[in-house]
């Protein structure tokens, strides 16, 4: 008789979601080897995909491909691929090699999967249906998948949290809705992810609460890895059933994967829980609305929070580019009649011949003396999102992560915020409406030392002098300060900004005192 709950690595599957499968073929198989001397009961060795890939990809087009990956001694495991919305009607019949087949597509390719899986069946194959994002299926709807899975009769149906979404109390209805409404001799597999910080809590209630002769496979991977946030640790996972079932899972060779093979790979490109991603969670929305405007880097959580709590629910299920840069444009723009701050700025600039505008690039370390000749009396400098070390006469600050590590350096500094600030910060010389800096000739680019030119040339001003307008050097940005980097580092950004500093402001006489990609 099998296991009544065994546990499923899915390293090499969801984790490739962060290498994009190139995880190198002796990765590949060094981590299959010692889940095997682990005793992992299925190992998902990767994707099945629609073309053929290299050797040091773990995703595969054929059968055949797998067979160079596993080795010798397969222990007590056995194996498993994923495929998503592909063509499989080529695979070879199942010999054994790969034992199971998961199927995950979104609700409105049911058809698809029960199809797909029909063709997979009859060449063999034990066949799981994994209807993602369980959480947007009222009961009624996900009661009607079960039926049409039961007619279907595979060898597994799973409970996936694909955003994340779900508590105890959420787990336990959705699990016992399975439970009494799926054939007895269907096996119930459960993926969680790790949004809110639970998952290895809610892998703990469902082994808890599992009939006992119902069949139950509980999807984990090694540290975690997986599209960001992340999934159930299976080492977790596996000591836990080792403590309270019984069960024997070597754990050691399970820390050896992790030190050798997927620790470096955190290191470089780390996954984990993380705070905008539980809101993605708590607002029930796709998971790359919340990762989008991370990669804003102008937004402080609490922002972040804001923005995701406008988005629709009938936008919540796939992820729409251009609805949440919409409602992040909306949010930015707070509506403010600037007349009077540009009319106070003005009559400050009017009592200086020179200005220096000091972006925070690296330059201003090595260049220190040409920047301190340009600082005569007569010439105010203003710093962009920074404080420079020598002070400035003016700060002025797009970005809310900035103010933070500004508001007790600035010293006597004017500070000079752009609109959308004006929310959380109270003490300012003047405010700027926000949309009104970030358009050039209707090209939107929201870099900050842009939107200060932007602001300058409104002003009348037509010679501009730069320190710290680096751009990118040797492929990259880099900082006068570390606490600095996170800039959006895009080499596509870059080339947008000396396109409008060319031609939008060509006639603007520009001095670069310090090296500069844009000069």
């Amino acid at each position: 008789m099998e296991q009544h709950i065994r546990l499923l690595d899915c390293t090499l599957r969801d984790g490739g979601h962060i290498v994009q499968g190139k995880f190198g073929e002796s990765v590949i198989k060094n981590t299959i080897k010692s889940l095997v001397e682990a005793g992992v009961d299925i190992i998902e060795v990767g994707f099945l995909w629609d073309s053929v890939n290299d050797k040091d990809t773990a995703r595969y087009y054929t059968i055949e491909d797998v067979k160079r990956i596993l080795p010798e001694d397969r222990g007590h495991s056995h194996f498993s691929l994923m495929a998503d919305f592909i063509d499989l009607e080529h695979l070879e019949p199942c010999d054994g090699t790969i034992e199971y087949i998961r199927l995950s597509f979104k609700r409105w390719r049911l058809d698809w999967g029960l199809k797909t899986a029909r063709i997979l069946m009859d060449k063999g194959y034990k066949v799981f249906i994994n209807p993602v994002n369980n959480n947007v299926y009222s009961d009624k709807e996900y009661i009607e998948v079960l039926e049409k899975v039961n007619e279907l009769h595979p060898y597994g149906f799973s409970i996936v949290d694909t955003f994340g979404v779900m508590r105890v109390n959420d787990l336990s209805h959705r699990y016992y809705l399975v439970e009494n409404n799926l054939l007895p001799d269907i096996t119930i597999g459960v993926h969680l992810h790790e949004n809110l910080g639970l998952a290895y809590n809610l892998a703990q209630h469902v082994a808890q609460i599992a009939n006992p002769t119902r069949n139950i496979v509980i999807d984990g991977s090694l540290l975690g890895m997986g599209r960001v946030p992340g999934n159930l640790c299976i080492e977790q996972i596996a000591d836990y059933m080792n403590e309270q079932y019984g069960t024997s899972y070597a754990l050691e060779p399970i820390y050896d994967a992790i030190d050798d093979y997927i620790a470096p790979i955190k290191a470089r490109e780390p996954w984990g829980y993380a705070i905008p991603y539980a809101l993605s969670a708590k607002y029930y929305l796709h998971r790359t609305y919340a990762e989008h405007l991370i990669n804003k880097k102008r937004l402080k959580t609490k922002d972040i929070q804001r923005i995701l709590s406008q988005v629709d629910p009938s936008e919540a299920e796939t992820f729409n580019e251009e609805y949440i840069d919409k409602l992040y444009m909306e949010y930015m723009d707070v509506k403010y009649d600037d007349k009077a701050d540009l009319k106070n700025l003005s009559d400050i600039l009017a009592g200086y011949k020179n200005i220096l505008v000091m972006a925070p690039g690296e330059s201003l370390k090595t260049s220190a003396d040409k920047i301190a000749a340009a600082k005569t009396a007569d010439t105010c400098t203003i710093a962009v999102n920074f404080v420079p070390e020598a002070g400035a006469d003016i700060i002025f600050l797009t970005n809310t992560k900035r103010y933070d590590s500004i508001k007790d350096k600035k010293g006597d500094s004017k500070l000079v915020i752009t609109s959308n600030l004006m929310r959380d910060i109270e003490s300012y010389d003047a405010a700027i409406a926000y949309n009104e800096l970030v358009y050039f000739n209707d090209e939107y680019n929201d870099d900050s030392t842009l939107m200060l030119i932007n602001l300058l040339v409104k002003l009348g001003v037509k010679e501009l002098s730069f320190a710290g307008f680096d751009g990118r050097k040797n492929g990259k940005l880099n900082f006068v300060d570390n606490s600095l980097d996170g800039h959006q580092d895009n080499p596509e950004r870059s080339q947008n900004t000396k396109r409008i500093l060319d031609n939008v402001f060509a006639d603007v006489k520009k001095t670069f005192i310090t090296e500069s990609e844009y000069k």
